[in-house]
């Protein structure tokens, strides 16, 4: 082993150098030699008893004499153990042996990543580069003192009891301005690393064409008859380079029930699905089954006769009736917002009035609308054949009654299906492309640099 070597030069140095200055001072050579080697003899087997204790706490060895101790692996195992746990999950065996070997290779690529940095002098911070580091530190632990202070003080105490209370309890967990600011002085460390490894990378026209047709290939994949996938992706801001057949993008006012509305609306609506189960049992009667034997029958507790579909059909009515007054009751306000369009109102300005579905206020949503087809899942099925019945862009539908309440629904514009024009989506594939060769050049140079150190593990010590 590199330090066992380091460790022996090192006593055999001193030993020699303490057996030069004794011989400066004595006529009996032979007998100082005789000392110096016993004494040698004596750390060497010193050295050869530690041996095994020593090895057994190396998990992984690189370089010129790197090592990765065996605490330092065994602190990041208990990590994913604890995961594990919060899960309700078991490792085993041959998790727990993946997981060692991940374990030691991202000890050692720090480690060697340190060691680069270190060479390079990146771990050498100017003044101003300390102090912008420390103050950032110095307001990231301020916040979670106001974070967690509610955890860990007493409501009776003082604001300074109560930040000390908490400062005390964070530092329980690692949680110091110190550790933050060493941290950030490790994240900036890398990241000028990374800047100095990936300086001047950029990507030809031929490679961000690339990446649009991966683009293009990537979302006709996820968004082919899967249509909350599409939603969600736009309604979350995604950049979409493909569009499925059959949408139109629309907006919204919904005048929505409140609280007292919509707990009547859902009672009704349960209510009205148990009446219309209750009707196919009686239209569509299970197949008969075999007679039970005497003895059962007399047992078995006597079926009730199934009620008429008459009465079914008019309770069916009945209810129908009380959630159509539901909505009746907001009617005029929906009858407002019609009458304000088709006088001229703007749309936009009619959803800042009236609308009460947040989505709409919400960006990318409230320029793009939401999506809607005629198979549409991801919408309340009175809303998507409300949308989809208004016949040209420019109009908006009749009140629809919803589940949420009155939709009044603006067609925005139709969606061309197939692949977007690649200049509307060429800087987000330019982004893309050189992300993604930054992140190749950077993992090579240090893959090459690990494979350079030639490591050694050891998963099988802890």
């Amino acid at each position: 082993m590199n330090w066992m070597k380091k460790l022996i030069c090192t006593v055999l140095a001193l030993t020699l150098a303490l057996g030069a200055m004794a011989l400066a001072e004595t006529d009996d050579l032979q007998a100082q030699l005789d000392a110096a080697n016993a004494r040698i003899a004596e750390l060497e087997a010193e050295v050869e008893l530690y041996k095994p204790y020593y090895e057994s706490q190396i998990v992984a060895e690189y370089g010129d004499g790197g090592i990765i101790w065996k605490e330092d692996a065994e602190a990041q195992f208990a990590e994913v153990q604890s995961y594990y746990s919060q899960y309700n999950m078991t490792i085993t065996p041959d998790d727990a042996a993946a997981i060692k070997q991940s374990i030691l290779q991202g000890l050692v690529r720090q480690a060697v990543l340190n060691e680069k940095a270190e060479a390079l002098g990146f771990n050498e911070l100017d003044d101003e580069a300390k102090a912008k580091l420390e103050a950032e530190a110095a307001e990231n632990f301020e916040t979670y003192i106001d974070t967690y202070k509610g955890y860990f003080a007493s409501e009776e105490s003082d604001e300074e009891t109560a930040r000390q209370m908490t400062i005390e309890a964070m530092a329980n967990y690692g949680l110091t301005q110190e550790a933050l600011t060493e941290q950030l002085v490790e994240s900036y460390t890398d990241e000028q690393l990374y800047n100095s490894i990936t300086e001047g990378v950029a990507v030809t026209d031929e490679e961000i064409q690339a990446e649009y047709d991966k683009m293009v290939a990537d979302a006709e994949s996820r968004f082919s008859g899967n249509d909350r996938a599409y939603n969600d992706a736009r309604n979350s801001g995604e950049t979409i380079a493909w569009n499925p057949e059959g949408y139109r993008a629309v907006k919204q006012v919904l005048i929505k029930f409140d609280d007292e509305q919509s707990a009547k609306y859902t009672e009704l609506s349960n209510t009205l699905k148990t009446l219309k189960d209750e009707k196919d049992a009686v239209e569509n009667p299970p197949e008969p089954t075999e007679a039970p034997a005497e003895e059962a029958a007399e047992e078995a507790e006597p079926t009730p006769e199934p009620r008429s579909l008459d009465a079914i059909e008019a309770d069916i009515a009945a209810t129908t009736a009380e959630i159509e007054a539901l909505h009746a009751e907001l009617l005029p306000q929906a009858q407002q917002v019609i009458d304000a369009f088709e006088s001229g109102t703007d749309f936009d300005s009619l959803i800042e009035q009236y609308n009460a579905d947040p989505g709409m206020t919400r960006e990318p949503v409230a320029t793009n609308g939401y999506a809607v087809s005629a198979d549409s899942t991801a919408w309340d099925p009175a809303f998507t054949e409300g949308a989809m019945s208004i016949a040209e862009v420019g109009q908006i539908s009749a009140p629809v009654y919803g589940s949420y309440g009155i939709h009044v629904i603006y067609y925005l514009a139709d969606i061309t299906p197939g692949a977007v024009p690649f200049e509307e989506v060429r800087e987000e594939a330019e982004s893309n492309a050189l992300q993604d060769k930054l992140t190749d050049t950077y993992e090579a140079q240090v893959n090459a640099w690990v494979e350079e150190a030639n490591p050694v593990y050891y998963a099988d010590r802890f």
